[in-house]
Parts: C-alpha cells; sequence; structure tokens
C-alpha cells in the first residue's frame, strides 16, 4: 500500500473514531403522521415563568455541539460556549422546534435533576419546550421524539427570573 493510500486510510479511521460517542443518534425528526398537539395541563400562574421541559447538562450540549463543524473552526477554533450553542441549535433544528430555549430553574424537591446536573447555585439548566404563557406548544411527536432521546419525561420546572409583565 502507498503511503498516500495508508494516509487516506488512516484518516478514515479518524473520522469514524471521531464519530463514536456516548451521545445518542440524532436523526432528523420527521412527522409519521399528521402532527397531533400535545395535550397539556398548565400549572397556576405564578410569580415566576414555569419552563415545560426536561433538565440536561452544559457538557452535553458541548459534547453534542462537537459533532457540528463549520469550515472557520480551522483557523478560529470553536470555545465551549460556541460548541453550547451549536448543541442548542442542532437540537432546535433536528426537532423542528423554533421555539425551543435553555432555561435556569430551580431543582425540584421531587422529581428534579440528579444532584450532580445542578450548578453551585442549586438551580438545573432545562430544555424548554414552552411555558406557562405560551399558545405555541409542541406536537405530541416532537414531545415523545425528545423523551426518547433524552431518556426522561418532560416536566413543569420554575424559572429563576420572576415574571417581566407581574402585576
Amino acid at each position: 500500500m502507498s503511503a498516500s493510500e495508508l494516509l487516506r486510510q488512516s484518516m478514515q479511521n479518524l473520522r469514524v473514531a471521531e464519530t463514536k460517542s456516548t451521545l445518542p443518534s440524532l436523526v432528523p425528526f420527521k412527522f409519521t403522521s399528521p402532527p397531533r398537539k400535545f395535550k397539556l395541563s398548565y400549572p397556576a400562574l405564578q410569580h415566576y415563568k414555569q419552563n415545560f421541559g426536561f433538565w440536561l447538562s452544559d457538557q452535553w450540549l458541548i459534547e453534542l455541539g462537537k459533532h457540528t463543524h463549520l469550515p472557520e473552526d480551522r483557523f478560529d477554533p470553536p470555545l465551549d460556549e460556541d460548541f453550547w450553542m451549536r448543541g442548542v441549535a442542532y437540537i432546535c433544528e433536528t426537532v423542528g422546534l423554533e421555539g425551543l430555549t435553555v432555561e435556569h430553574c430551580f431543582q425540584p424537591k421531587t422529581n428534579g435533576a440528579p444532584p450532580q446536573f445542578l450548578d453551585a447555585d442549586g438551580e438545573v439548566l432545562v430544555l424548554s419546550v414552552c411555558d406557562d404563557v405560551e399558545d405555541d406548544i409542541p406536537s405530541q411527536q416532537q414531545v415523545d421524539y425528545l423523551t426518547n432521546l433524552l431518556g426522561r419525561p418532560p416536566q413543569w420546572w420554575v424559572n429563576i427570573y420572576p415574571r417581566n409583565d407581574w402585576e
């Protein structure tokens, strides 16, 4: 085998090794049947906004973002913050929900995130699919997709920031 063939083979092996990850494989979401609105019972309005979604970790988003490569990365290597943003954008694009946000929320007394996923203030990062005043809620299929992807059901979380419009 020539040197160029060996180099090509090693580069292919390297690419395969790079793609092996503990992250779930994100396959773009496609509706297999007409979308059904997610049936959601809203909690009572509080002084703090409430988000419906899934806890996750900064590190998971960073690792997810590292699978997105841009041409300019060769000249300007991305920081963890860039990978974090790419991870969020990738989920939004994959699931087809433009309204997804990442929020800081209080840890509930029960059924919250495991302690190792809380920040120094005891707060948890939440991938929010909607909040308690939004009319635009995801479809049942999109919520099911995220539930399968993240391995846990969504729930209501109380945001750390008070409402701006609270009277």
